[in-house]
């Protein structure tokens, strides 16, 4: 891993997930997201200690565990770090079981692995937001999750999170992981009018200029469209939830564990409702069984 510059004060490190680095003037540093544990966190914290940066904040793009699971353990390792996420993603960090209410429909049970909670500093929301005397633009950029934001550094570089996925991730994906299709789709278009000049997607494998990222959401509603058409053709013969996954699953040849497959019931469930919404499909409940079906 190496620290990457991408304009003026703003950085990078290549990762899993990818990580914002902001450098002060005083050599500390303001990261976006944090990672998904302690071992990827330490690898983090090689690049910087290599650069002579100091870890002081961490802004969470969303609180799944990919992008804020190396919290804690900087927070422990440097004590004074603060951090900052949307007022709804705090709730996330702070109670990490709701994650699991929302895929499983209940309670966990011993199978999925709560992780722990996360102290959050600050709660940032929409508009423009001083830190160190910096400014950096804050923008809602919800529907992966429940409060999703993007960053634009004083560098005019966008920190996008999750908010779009990369042509590497739609094309492994089959159904890319949505909380809330509408706001997913708006902030698609929000992402496309986006003054900025370079474009960071945590799963991305490069820096994106405006044409490019402007490309790639037009790729990402093509995905949305295509799986929305999918399950219009599947709902021709009323069908449940686990019906139309199962399908998805042998068409797509989809392998996953059990919590894989919570997580992509979750996301058809997001299609699903979207669609009932727009009345591209209805639901019923018949024998039994709460079947979608086409109009």
């Amino acid at each position: 891993m190496n620290l990457e510059k991408i304009s003026g004060n703003t950085h990078y490190i290549k990762a899993p997930t990818n990580i914002g680095v902001y450098i002060f003037e005083n050599k500390n540093a303001l990261l976006i997201d944090s990672t998904m544990n302690k071992y990827e966190s330490q690898k983090i914290e090689r690049v910087l200690i290599d650069n002579h940066l100091k870890p002081k904040h961490i802004i969470n793009t969303h609180a799944h565990i990919d992008h804020s699971g190396g919290n804690n353990y900087f927070k422990e390792k440097y004590p004074g770090l603060e951090t900052y996420i949307s007022k709804k993603e705090k709730v996330f960090m702070e109670n990490p079981e709701i994650h699991y209410l929302i895929t499983s429909s209940a309670y966990p049970n011993k199978k999925l692995k709560i992780r722990k909670k996360s102290k959050i500093d600050h709660t940032i929301e929409t508009g423009i937001y001083k830190i160190n005397d910096e400014k950096f633009e804050i923008i809602d950029l919800s529907g992966h999750a429940m409060g999703d934001i993007g960053i634009i550094t004083p560098d005019r570089v966008a920190f996008l999170g999750d908010a779009i996925f990369s042509q590497y991730t739609l094309e492994n994906h089959t159904l890319t992981y949505n909380l809330h299709l509408e706001k997913r789709i708006e902030s698609l278009n929000k992402i496309k009018e986006m003054d900025a000049d370079y474009f960071v997607i945590s799963h991305g494998t490069k820096i994106l200029n405006k044409e490019e990222i402007r490309e790639l959401v037009e790729e990402n509603m093509k995905n949305t469209n295509k799986i929305i058409s999918e399950i219009v053709q599947i709902c021709r013969q009323p069908s449940s939830r686990e019906e139309i996954l199962q399908k998805f699953y042998i068409t797509h040849d989809i392998k996953t564990k059990y919590n894989g497959y919570l997580v992509n019931l979750s996301s058809l469930t997001s299609f699903l409702n979207y669609m009932l919404d727009n009345e591209k499909i209805d639901a019923s409940v018949k024998d039994g069984k709460l079947v979608y079906f086409t109009i």
